[in-house]
């Protein structure tokens, strides 16, 4: 006689389901029309989301000038273990860089990566290999008199994820003009009344719905612009957040976001070395600390843009050939044994997290799989 299987509560199930890795999860939209719908649910896909931030560690993409998309495995903190692993798995991304332009990664949010491929950009889960062309915005005011950079993030209030396009003149300081991309509504606004400033290089940092760049003094411009140009994706107002000043120094700034922070690494190059500044209390200049200086020579990787800092004061970058963890407090780093080009040129990076989050706002219009 066969016995009859145990009753268990959906909610019980919605539970188990939640704490399942993401590719597991995807292979059991199959088992039934049920688990299907419940999977596919805006309720499973938030819920898995704010899981996902919390207990899932974050991934790290890697991609190289032969169009080759690696995902790299590696575990910059875990609730459950501090131990720092890295696992190589080769990852085919959409659209393939016809030209000699290196594919750059804009950003990336909840999940979806920002890729700008030659002239198209895309809008992509690499988790759910789910991913979305953003239509080509015309800007006739573009042209090699300008520097063009990207931000991208999610906008809470309106649960809507936006590009932002900020770009700057070279030769004249005008200021700088902003549009910013819905995926909402799939369309382009400009935005009036930026701020003025010289905003070029990498692209802007996500920190709690607000994107940040570092402005940067053209030779030709008078005054010292020694402060963060913020855009706010909810009011999609601009700001501005001051550094910590240096006198008499030429400095630059490098940017990056990471456990709930701002981080500003100052480039001293007459004193040949990094000030690894993070900020206590947002928007306040007097709340920037200085927790560690660190030398070129201590490790020349240092110069290149990090990636991520962990609890620990342990920076992740790149040096040679190699990824590592370099420690602020003793100088000294582990090697987390992942091969790179032999050049930091010819690489770009991003981290993200696996979630189940589309490319569209409507998954039944306009998303591709591949």
């Amino acid at each position: 006689m066969l016995k009859k299987m145990p009753y268990i509560p959906s909610e019980v199930i919605f539970e188990i389901l939640l704490r399942l890795p993401l590719k597991s999860i995807l292979k059991f939209k199959s088992v039934s029309k049920s688990w299907l719908f419940l999977l596919s649910s805006p309720q499973f896909i938030n819920t898995h989301l704010n899981f996902s931030r919390k207990d899932f560690p974050h991934r790290l993409l890697i991609l190289d000038r032969d169009q080759i998309l690696s995902k790299k495995k590696c575990a910059l903190y875990s609730p459950v273990s501090k131990k720092n692993s890295a696992v190589c798995v080769d990852l085919d991304y959409p659209v393939k860089s016809r030209g000699c332009n290196i594919p750059q990664f804009i950003g990336s949010c909840d999940g979806l990566v920002c890729l700008l491929v030659e002239n198209s950009l895309i809008l992509w889960n690499p988790s759910t290999r789910k991913w979305k062309e953003i239509p080509k915005e015309e800007t006739h005011q573009m042209s090699q008199d300008y520097y063009c950079t990207y931000g991208f993030g999610y906008d809470k209030y309106n649960d809507d994820y936006k590009l932002v396009l900020l770009y700057s003149s070279k030769i004249k300081n005008t200021g700088s003009e902003v549009k910013v991309y819905s995926l909402r509504t799939n369309s382009w606004k400009k935005i009036k009344g930026f701020v003025s400033g010289y905003i070029y290089g990498n692209s802007g940092v996500l920190l709690n719905g607000i994107v940040h760049w570092d402005t940067r003094p053209h030779h030709d411009f008078n005054g010292c612009y020694n402060y963060i140009v913020s855009f706010d994706l909810e009011t999609e107002k601009q700001g501005k957040i001051e550094l910590p000043s240096y006198e008499n120094e030429d400095v630059h700034w490098d940017l990056i976001s990471s456990r709930d922070s701002l981080f500003g690494f100052c480039h001293c190059e007459s004193q040949g070395e990094v000030d690894i500044w993070v900020m206590k209390e947002y928007g306040v200049k007097e709340s920037w600390t200085k927790f560690a200086s660190v030398a070129y020579y201590v490790i020349p990787g240092i110069f290149y843009l990090p990636l991520y800092v962990n609890e620990d004061g342990e920076v992740l970058l790149i040096n040679g050939q190699s990824l590592v963890l370099f420690n602020t407090r003793n100088n000294t780093y582990k090697d987390l044994q992942i091969h790179l080009p032999d050049t930091q040129l010819r690489i770009d990076m991003a981290t993200y997290n696996e979630t189940l989050v589309s490319p569209v706002f409507n998954d039944e219009d306009g998303c591709k799989l591949w």
